[in-house]
């Protein structure tokens, strides 16, 4: 296959091949000598404490931007640590394409991956993205320093760079997270594959919205309740079970204190509460804005220490690098304050291999065969199979190759290609369009735009609305694109843009006045979400796909005439356009009438978080009969660990997979409606069933008050799994 040739080079600080470490003159400054730092018989700590004894101090500050410059005279090259890996290795400063190394493969954004809702999903994506990225910098083509995932929660379907997260759940994005950063970082219990990083740190989601309010300045007011509750546990999660190498803090401030020279989050919570070890990196430019954006500090050198002292290590961008040195020599910083952030530094390169022979460490060995191979290509379109969201179905799917062999494909996402990748785009091998899927399959495609996605004028309704009279079936393929969302640009309401409704009503009028029993099937692409009420009234059918990367119009095909069953389930809320005007963006309340997420809000979704259809059924039973009702005494050394053991059947006559999701409610004041506390996903063969187990421990079980402080109280707790129930009673000793 033939990739799109895009060459980025950075400079000459791409990292070298790991070949190329402590092998060569300067390193081998006399026979039969190895400094410590080479050393790798030696710890981390002792081998970084051997390489800060030989820096200048002029040296170690040119390592504090991502841009590191070489040390020459110790052979240390320089080195780029800006990759971009969100849903695939994509084009960024650390990343050189060329030679054999021209594209890399396009996985689903991630707010549609996490509509699968399935872990080991989650875990092989994450696998082999950090593949192809070991690809590149083993064959001296890129860096080893990930900035992903993106684990921010989505707190208002406005938000441009929702689509980059796993959704409005903390739970299921701690999930995504932890499998993520699992599979991209490896098993080795010294090196590291590539180092990934959380981001972004803390209470982050808006981006530039029309009353003004910017990134780069916003002010997140956010109480301790909601942080320690909704913005905080996938932060807490990456870095307790997922060991993250990294965080990046964020652009805005929280309660008046820019996130990137916040000592309490990135020092008393990230470092001492939650024990993370790896290096903190600001978000690109974030260190300046505390300056000059935020008004947080009045002069460079006071930056410079609010950042270092704050627990920001690095600096994207050349802040640090351009005046540190001025801080130093006023008092503001010390030596050892340089010595701690250039120390992780250098640890984590140590971690990679990058300081080691080959023969001594376990990722030296990918070649250039590593990326974009058939492997991956099947996963990324696995992925997007079991991403798509069967919103609506009235019978009409799936479609028949035989009874539908002739449909029209109408509406202006036919012929999205890059914009099915949503951003941090990656130089694909191929883009499968709908309609491109369509064709695929052998079937007779007419198509028409009718508008592009603003659709601000209906010039080309006429000829879409033509093509319906011939079409045994009507596929419209609507919603957004990345002009409409995406970083630096949030939406100004949640409706489908311009006349894009009006559109889908004039399908349905010229299929009622040719009476006709042709279905009209909608496919809505987006990476937030939209209201769709008027949709649901003149569909027979919507599907949710999001943005489903470089084979999403074959797995839209597959999905709509049944050769794959719909098994995603929102990873949002869907809510009424209304909704916008009842909350105020800046407002980082979770419980602030009418309510936040599924967790808080109380009135009717146009379509519920965790909703999607299978066109079979499934039935659940308890595997071992379980009374009604539990009891838990609890005391201060309480353990609860719950296996809730469930059989599923495939009563149907499809064969499918099916996400389980597990919901706990209480009676205890100001607790959350409901709360996910697991979930599984499992394929079964038609008349088949199979057994699996959701986990309920401690979490599931704690409220947080007012100051931030989780607790297990006594009340009444209802189990939801599907259609099952259970309720718990935790009384105290």
């Amino acid at each position: 296959m033939n990739c799109k040739l895009f060459l980025l080079a950075a400079a000459g600080l791409l990292c070298v091949s790991v070949a190329q470490y402590c092998t060569e003159p300067p390193y081998k400054t006399r026979p039969n000598f190895t400094p410590a730092y080479c050393n790798y018989r030696l710890s981390f700590k002792d081998r970084v404490k051997d390489l800060l004894s030989r820096l200048t101090l002029e040296e170690k500050i040119s390592q504090l931007g991502n841009s590191a410059s070489a040390i020459d005279r110790l052979g240390i090259p320089g080195y780029q640590w800006w990759s971009e890996g969100l849903h695939g290795v994509a084009v960024s400063p650390g990343l050189h394409l060329g030679g054999n190394l021209t594209c890399t493969t396009s996985f689903p954004q991630i707010i549609t991956t996490a509509s699968s809702f399935n872990k080991s999903l989650f875990y092989e994506i994450g696998e082999a993205v950090s593949t192809e990225a070991r690809g590149f910098a083993d064959n001296g083509q890129g860096g080893l320093t990930y900035f992903t995932p993106n684990i921010n929660i989505v707190r208002d379907p406005r938000w441009g760079r929702g689509q980059e997260t796993a959704g409005e759940d903390p739970y299921l994005t701690s999930q995504y997270a932890v499998n993520l950063v699992r599979g991209a970082q490896g098993n080795d219990s010294e090196y590291k594959k590539i180092i990934a990083t959380c981001k972004h740190f803390a209470a982050y989601d808006l981006e530039s919205y029309i009353n003004g309010d910017v990134r780069d300045s916003f002010n997140a007011e956010v109480t301790k309740q909601d942080l320690e509750e909704t913005y905080f546990p996938a932060f807490r999660s990456c870095v307790t079970a997922g060991g993250v190498g990294s965080i990046m803090c964020s652009y805005n401030s929280v309660n008046g204190v820019p996130s990137c020279v916040d000592g309490v989050f990135n020092n008393k919570i990230a470092r001492n509460k939650w024990k993370f070890d790896g290096y903190l990196v600001s978000d690109c430019g974030a260190i300046d804005d505390v300056m000059n954006k935020h008004h947080y500090t009045s002069t460079p050198t006071d930056t410079v220490a609010a950042g270092l002292k704050g627990g920001t290590d690095l600096n994207c961008g050349s802040f640090y690098q351009t005046h540190a040195m001025d801080a130093f020599l006023n008092g503001s910083i010390t030596e050892v304050d340089i010595d701690r952030a250039v120390g992780r530094l250098f640890t984590a390169r140590m971690r990679l291999g990058l300081f080691d022979l080959p023969k001594y460490q376990p990722y030296s060995y990918f070649n250039t065969d590593v990326v974009n191979t058939k492997q991956h290509q099947d996963l990324a379109l696995q992925a997007a199979r079991e991403s798509i969201v069967l919103l609506q179905n009235n019978g009409k799917l799936p479609l028949s190759y035989e009874d539908h062999h002739k449909i029209a494909v109408v509406g202006p996402n036919i012929l999205a290609n890059v914009t099915m990748q949503g951003i941090s785009q990656v130089i694909a091998p191929y883009l499968i369009s709908p309609v491109d899927g369509f064709k695929s399959k052998g079937l007779h495609v007419t198509y028409s735009l009718g508008c592009d996605v603003k659709c601000i004028v209906t010039d080309g309704f006429h000829d879409a609305f033509k093509l319906v009279k011939d079409a045994k079936a009507v596929v419209a393929v609507m919603g957004l694109d990345q002009g409409i969302e995406r970083e630096t640009v949030d939406r100004e309401d949640i409706f489908l843009p311009g006349l894009q409704d009006k559109f889908l009503l004039g399908l349905r009028d010229t299929l009622t006045n040719l009476q006709s029993p042709v279905p009209l099937i909608v496919v809505i692409m987006s990476g937030s979400s939209v209201d769709l009420s008027e949709s649901k009234s003149l569909a027979d059918a919507i599907l949710w796909v999001g943005y489903p990367g470089q084979s999403g119009g074959q797995a839209i095909a597959e999905v709509i005439y049944g050769e794959v069953n719909p098994s995603g389930r929102l990873p949002l809320t869907f809510y009424p356009g209304e909704y916008i005007d009842l909350v105020a963006y800046r407002h980082m309340s979770m419980r602030e009438p009418p309510g936040r997420t599924y967790r808080f809000y109380t009135e009717n979704p146009v379509f519920p978080f965790g909703h999607g259809l299978s066109y079979t059924t499934f039935e659940l039973s308890w595997t071992n009969k379980m009374n009604n009702v539990t009891e838990i005494v609890i005391s201060d050394s309480v353990d609860i660990n719950i296996d809730f053991d469930i059989t599923v059947v495939n009563t149907g006559y499809l064969s499918g997979a099916v996400s389980v999701l597990g919901y706990v409610s209480s009676n205890i004041p100001d607790a959350p409606l409901r709360e996910l506390f697991d979930f599984d996903k499992v394929f079964i063969d038609k008349y088949e069933s199979k057994k699996i187990s959701l986990f309920a421990t401690n979490d599931a079980f704690t409220t947080v008050d007012e100051k931030g402080r989780r607790n297990i109280l006594p009340g009444e707790y209802d189990i939801a799994i599907e259609n099952l129930s259970h309720k718990i009673i935790i009384k105290n000793n």
